[in-house]
Order: C-alpha cells, then structure tokens, then sequence
C-alpha cells in the first residue's frame, strides 16, 4: 500500500467518528487545485491551538465569575485573545481532582508565520488571569493534526439568528452560541495507535509545507459536508501523559451531523467506525450521541470577519500587519 492511500486509511480512523474524514479529504484535495477554483481552509491555511490551565482546588466557582465579569458581553476580544484570532471558546473541565481551564483558539497560518515564538505568544495570550489558575500545562506537547472550515460559516454568535447567512454585525461572545460547540478527549490505546499517530503528524506536516499532496476524492463528500453543516473542526495530538486526540467541532447542530454521519452508505464511514473501535480506549465517547464530553463550554467567540476561504486568511494578516 503507497503512502498516500494509507495515511487516507489512518485518517480516516481518527476523523470518522464524526463523519467528516471524507469531507476533510476533499478539502484538502480542493486546497490542491487552482485559485480560481476556490481554496478550501485547512491546516496548511490556519491553526489551532488548545491552551490548558489547572484550577486550585476550591476555586472553580471564582474563575467562573472572573470570567462572566471579563469575558462576556458584545467584545469577542477578550476570549479570541490575539490579533488575527478567528474563532475561540473557553471550556471547563472538572473531570479531574484539579479541574482545568481550556482555551481554543484559530488563526491564519499567515498570521501565526510572523511571530518568533508562537507557542509563548499564545500562553502570554489566555484571556484569564487569575491567581488561582497555574501557568500553562505543558504547550510543547499538542501538535495540531487536522483543520477544516466550511466555506459559508457563520459570523456571529446571535442565538437568535439562523443558517449560515447571518449578520457580520452580530458578532460577539456568548455562553450559549447560535451553534454547537463540543470538545470531546478521545484516548489512544498505547502500542499501534501511538505509532500512527506519530507517523500521520509527521505527514501532516509535509501537507503543511506543501511536500505532499492528496488525490481528489469522490463528489460525495461534499454532500456529506452540507447535511452534517460542521462549521469548524480541528484534531490535536497531546502526548503529555500518554496519547490523547481533542476533537473540537462547531456544528451547527451536533445531532444533524450525527444523522448525516449515520445515514450515509460511504463504506469509509462505516469501517473507520470498526477502526475507531480498535485505536480507542474510549471510542463511545465520540461514535455514540449525545456526545460524552468532560468538557463544559463557558465562552464562545468569533471575529466578525473570520476567515472563510483561503483568500480571507491572507486577507485577515495583511490587516494585522497594518493595524
């Protein structure tokens, strides 16, 4: 088997979980053609990054109001953080005796490219700071696997708008988004599981780099993309205290992609379902719905003029650069 078919055989047992490996694959095969086709943004156009910080035992309900007194409101600037940031949410979890704060944050590849030291930036950058939160845990060990944005995502926050058509005025930050926003922690079993999961973040990165290409797939991915409506979707690889993937999704509605997922007859959906049986120590937590997530979401937000399309990347650097 070539390198090509089967780093799309192991990705396929990480992303299909969701039904969107197959959507994601065409993705980047259309990131692979002609700009005047129209570029879909993938991790080789924008990154994401989760930021982890530990809670003191006791102070939970302190960072909760430090964060409804700072963080909520009409600015969505204080969650996204950074010049150039996309989309951000922060997550609680409290599924261990020291529960965490967790920030995601999105931003252009082209923006990320002109910072010295990325990875300090983003830490400097969490939008809590308190003295009950401990410094960052461990930013070197998450490595982003996979990116993936739906070409008409909404712009705004506003429960109370609908579709993808909404107001670019509307935006904000919100405990409760018009969409869904999920970040589910699915566990490798150590052994292969690990071993693939190096070796497909090492290909990721030559994808990256523009080292390596993939083939164009069926069009059936892209029906697959407008029934399951998945706005943002990105893959990290943690290796701090044993192989960990975080998916996180922002869907219009979790239970549609579900559906979609489900009611497909795309036998790579049906056998990355076995596969995600067989790499997982948990594989229920993200094939079984509702989701069993440990994670809360406390804040969402967007940028009014988040990146849709590869040229509104390039487009949201040059405005950092002049600002």
């Amino acid at each position: 088997m070539n390198s090509q078919r089967l780093r799309r055989v192991c990705w396929g047992g990480f992303l299909l979980g969701v039904g969107l490996a197959g959507v994601y694959a065409r993705y980047r095969s259309r990131a692979d053609r002609s700009p005047d086709e129209g570029m879909i943004i993938t991790e080789r156009h924008a990154t994401a990054v989760l930021v982890s910080r530990r809670i003191e035992p006791g102070h939970v309900e302190t960072i909760e109001n430090e964060i409804s007194r700072t963080c909520l409101g009409s600015d969505p600037n204080r969650v996204l953080g950074l010049e150039g940031a996309s989309t951000a949410s922060l997550f609680i979890d409290r599924s261990d005796a020291a529960p965490e704060l967790v920030w995601y944050v999105e931003l252009p590849r082209a923006v990320v490219d002109e910072w010295d030291d990325p990875q300090s930036r983003v830490a400097a950058a969490f939008p809590i700071d308190h003295d009950a939160l401990e410094p960052v845990d461990a930013p070197g060990e998450r490595t982003l696997l996979v990116h993936a944005v739906h070409p008409q995502r909404p712009r705004t926050i506003d429960p109370g708008q609908s579709g993808v058509d909404r107001s670019l005025e509307e935006a904000g930050v919100s405990t409760q988004p018009a969409v869904d926003v999920e970040l589910v922690r699915m566990r490798l079993k150590p052994g292969l599981a690990e071993r693939l999961a190096d070796w497909f973040e090492r290909l990721t990165q030559q994808v990256i780099s523009g080292e390596r290409t993939l083939d164009r797939l069926d069009s059936w991915s892209a029906e697959m993309l407008e029934q399951e409506r998945m706005y943002t979707e990105s893959i990290v690889l943690d290796r701090h205290n044993g192989y960990t993937l975080y998916q996180y999704m922002e869907a219009d509605e979790m239970q549609q992609v579900y559906d979609a997922y489900y009611d497909t007859w795309n036998p790579v959906a049906r056998g990355a379902e076995r596969l995600m049986g067989r790499l997982l120590e948990n594989p229920e937590c993200i094939l079984e719905y509702p989701l069993k997530t440990d994670f809360e979401l406390l804040a969402h937000a967007i940028d009014p003029d988040r990146p849709r399309r590869v040229a509104d990347c390039l487009e949201t650097a040059t405005r950092t650069k002049n600002r």
